[in-house]
């Protein structure tokens, strides 16, 4: 007999197939939960009616969860609406994250920094990074709306999530490339603004945060779009 996580699968073959398929699912956590769930309450509802034909109750179980079909035929099933799901969250970040850490940039600066006098090395940098902050920002938008057309499957789930990651993952990497060199560039005059700017400091922590959070979410993307599979 086969057994899920030291429960023989006859003793409940709904608990066991469902474990099953969550162990076989790939995607957002509390996406993965609300598909077995929801998975769960149908196969009980079937295996209900059943019962009340007469069935006994583990027979009943059983012919539920064999007409639901193999666990890795329904995980495939589940998979693009799974993706849309991790996508539209990292199109969600980016589109929110990206254009507003441009704008926290350019107010800290024009608030914290003197105009005029010294010129910065390489500023053309400065102005790429925003654009790419902004550009990313769009790529954002546009496919979280072309992944919400997705669910119906109107366009391939996993084409948009593979252009999510090449367009926006280059931004972020455009941009993060950008400000490092600048950094680097203009090392002295960073290091004295900083010291006397909380802000701008505190910005700075809160922009490492954020690429952090931007960057693990486009790793969870780029592992469904470009998984074997």
């Amino acid at each position: 007999m086969t057994t899920v996580l030291g429960r023989r699968s006859d003793d409940d073959p709904i608990g066991a197939y469902v474990t099953a398929l969550g162990n076989a699912l790939r995607g957002p956590r509390g996406a993965r939960r609300d598909v077995t769930t929801e998975l769960a309450d149908g196969l009980r509802d079937a295996a209900d009616a059943y019962v009340e034909a007469g069935m006994p109750a583990r027979e009943a179980e059983a012919r539920a969860v064999r007409e639901s079909g193999p666990v890795e035929d329904v995980a495939v099933a589940y998979a693009p609406e799974l993706a849309a799901v991790q996508g539209r969250r990292t199109a969600a970040v980016c589109a929110l994250s990206m254009p507003a850490t441009v704008l926290a940039w350019g107010l800290t600066w024009s608030a914290e920094v003197p105009t005029g006098g010294h010129r910065w090395r390489l500023g053309v940098l400065s102005d790429l990074t925003d654009w790419a902050g902004i550009a990313g920002g769009v790529a954002g938008c546009v496919l979280a709306a072309l992944l919400v057309v997705s669910a119906r499957r109107v366009v391939p789930v996993r084409l948009l999530l593979a252009l999510l990651v090449l367009l926006c993952g280059g931004a972020v990497l455009v941009s993060t490339v950008c400000a490092v060199v600048m950094n680097v560039a203009n090392a002295e005059r960073i290091a004295w603004m900083l010291a006397g700017s909380t802000p701008a400091v505190a910005l700075s922590l809160a922009t490492g945060v954020v690429s952090a959070w931007q960057l693990g979410s486009l790793c969870r993307s780029a592992n469904l779009a470009f998984r074997r599979g």
